[in-house]
């Protein structure tokens, strides 16, 4: 019994620490002069690298983005990760960035937020099918907290159906803003192993039940994203 006690707390220390989860980047964009985000695009790989970062999705309409609710119709997307929210944060407000960030001035317009994980990310890589959601509330009506938390509900017991799992927590205020002005307060990112469970469940009973109650709840942007190789070039972004 004493050897083992003697034994317990050297056992104890040598569990490994718990891994950091990964932190995000969510960035939708209209881009207004292609030369410029062209430019400004070329400058990003070796910023991403030394962080360890990499793109899990990026695309416009058309290539690799659908937007399946909200106003954004035309707006493209990137969808990156980091180690951690500290190295998305690093990334961001470090120098190499911020000098970068200066060759799309006036060249479109962005919205930015940046989120931490729940946990090491359920899927990724080419073949990986994500789904961003974007609500909010008007303000207008009393109903629509019940209507927001009954959306979140459908939609996580729908993408746990259907195979997927939501990368982050479904809380409220769960994200940081980087840049541009949002009016939605939460932001959910699923993430299913293929396009077609993916598109399995959107076309379900369950999307369709989210669908209905975040219109309850207010306001929304919803949009799919098909995942793209680690070493996806980020002039990906930028229209032909």
């Amino acid at each position: 019994m004493a050897v083992s006690a003697l034994l317990l707390p050297r056992t104890l220390a040598a569990q490994p620490a718990p891994t950091p989860n990964p932190g995000y980047l969510v960035v939708v964009g209209k881009t207004t002069d292609r030369a410029k985000i062209a430019t400004y695009a070329a400058s990003l790989p070796p910023i991403y690298a030394s962080l360890n970062g990499y793109y899990l999705a990026v695309g416009a309409p058309g290539r690799g983005i659908s937007w399946i609710e909200g106003p954004w119709t035309d707006r493209s997307v990137i969808f990156a990760k980091f180690p951690t929210r500290a190295c998305a944060d690093a990334f961001w407000w470090g120098e190499a960035y911020r000098t970068a960030i200066r060759k799309r001035d006036n060249a479109g317009v962005f919205s930015v937020v940046a989120i931490e994980g729940a946990g090491p990310t359920p899927f990724e890589g080419a073949g990986a099918g994500f789904l961003i959601v974007m609500t909010g509330s008007t303000g207008k009506g009393a109903f629509e907290p019940d209507a927001s938390e009954r959306a979140v509900t459908s939609l996580v017991d729908g993408v746990k159906r259907s195979g997927g799992q939501l990368i982050n927590s479904p809380g409220t205020g769960q994200f940081t803003p980087m840049e541009g002005d949002t009016l939605f307060d939460r932001f959910l990112v699923a993430a299913w192993p293929s396009l077609a469970a993916r598109d399995a469940y959107l076309a379900s009973a369950d999307a369709a039940e989210a669908k209905r109650l975040r219109a309850l709840a207010g306001i929304s942007a919803v949009v799919s994203a098909n995942g793209v190789p680690r070493n996806q070039a980020p002039t990906a972004v930028s229209p032909k």
